[in-house]
């Protein structure tokens, strides 16, 4: 099965038998049974009937929505889980500041893991950037991480490390594009409109998968809550922003998979990725979480995300430890 997207602005999403068909104008434009298709995702201007909404409900799809932009705006999906329990042992988590204060560290600890070990493993031949300068700072502040006791403070070292990786990563681009540093809200050059939205993808993932396992989305144990902040999912999405997200950007540049062409640049400012970048980003995002790409190195980071998501439930359940997810550690 696959994730269907519809960018095609002023679309139609419309039910047809047991199909799915999007329309404009009065033309069809595609048509595609509801057995192939896993989850929806509308972008833009694109309508979707009542019909049809009802009909991916009833079959268990959900629906994704996104601005033009590509800011995740939201769900509609089917009845989920009921299990009451889970949430009660979550609250009881969050309301127990040492253990919460553990967990924090552990996903900060595992991310700084994760970006270390990409920096390791990227080919630096040929380049004169000191990359083994950032690791060592970064493993000077992995050493620091057990002392810190409050969330603001573990967040500190997150920040100070992820400084310190985007400035390794900008090296590790082979584009057309310069990169230095993380922007957002917009994002202000090609390089970090992908990374803003493969991350917006990518929380889409997670928050599915939270979902589909009955967590409060809400609730986080490394960031805060605040309201209408999906914190548990910004929280399972650190462990997978440097071996799923990073190197999927990684790969898109530096195989020249998307390119300026890809981009308009319009005179109000800002960088907005056209028609023809947005459809090359999707297939190759699909491509990557079913792992479909040779590159990716796994099975499927859509099942890997499902399956660290089964053993946070377990051991919040059991009172375990958790266990998150490390990309290839040498």
């Amino acid at each position: 099965m696959a994730v269907l997207y519809i960018k095609e602005q002023g679309a139609n999403v419309q039910k047809q038998g047991e199909c799915i068909v999007v329309t404009k104008g009065g033309k069809q434009i595609f048509k595609i049974p509801l057995i192939k298709i896993d989850t929806v995702s509308v972008i833009g201007n694109v309508q979707i009937t009542s019909q049809a909404l009802q009909t991916l409900m009833r079959n268990g799809k959900d629906v994704h929505f996104f601005s033009y932009s590509g800011e995740y705006l939201g769900r509609m999906a089917a009845e989920s889980s009921k299990n009451i329990f889970l949430r009660f042992e979550q609250y009881g988590f969050y309301l127990q500041m040492e253990r919460r204060m553990n967990m924090a560290k552990t996903i900060i600890d595992n991310k700084i893991h994760n970006q270390i070990n990409l920096i390791r493993r990227h080919r630096w031949n040929g380049s004169a950037y000191d990359w083994k300068r950032d690791v060592v700072k970064l493993e000077h502040y992995l050493s620091l991480l057990p002392e810190k006791n409050t969330s603001n403070e573990i967040l500190g070292i997150e920040g100070i490390c992820s400084n310190i990786y985007f400035s390794a990563f900008g090296h590790m681009l082979k584009c057309d594009f310069t990169f230095s540093g993380r922007n957002r809200r917009p994002p202000k050059d090609p390089v970090n409109v992908i990374i803003s939205l493969t991350y917006t993808f990518l929380t889409k993932e997670v928050c599915s998968a939270l979902d589909a396992e009955s967590f409060e989305t809400y609730l986080g144990f490394l960031h805060g809550i605040r309201y209408g902040r999906k914190s548990l999912a910004l929280d399972v999405m650190e462990e997978f922003r440097q071996p799923v997200a990073d190197r999927l950007v990684m790969l898109l540049f530096n195989k020249r998979i998307i390119g300026k062409y890809d981009f308009d640049f319009p005179e109000s400012g800002g960088v907005i990725l056209n028609e023809d970048g947005f459809r090359k980003f999707c297939v190759e995002y699909e491509k990557w979480m079913d792992g479909r790409n040779t590159a990716s190195g796994e099975k499927s980071f859509r099942n890997i995300i499902r399956r660290q998501t089964a053993e946070l439930k377990r051991s919040i359940l059991q009172k375990e430890n958790y266990v998150p997810y490390r990309w290839k550690e040498e």
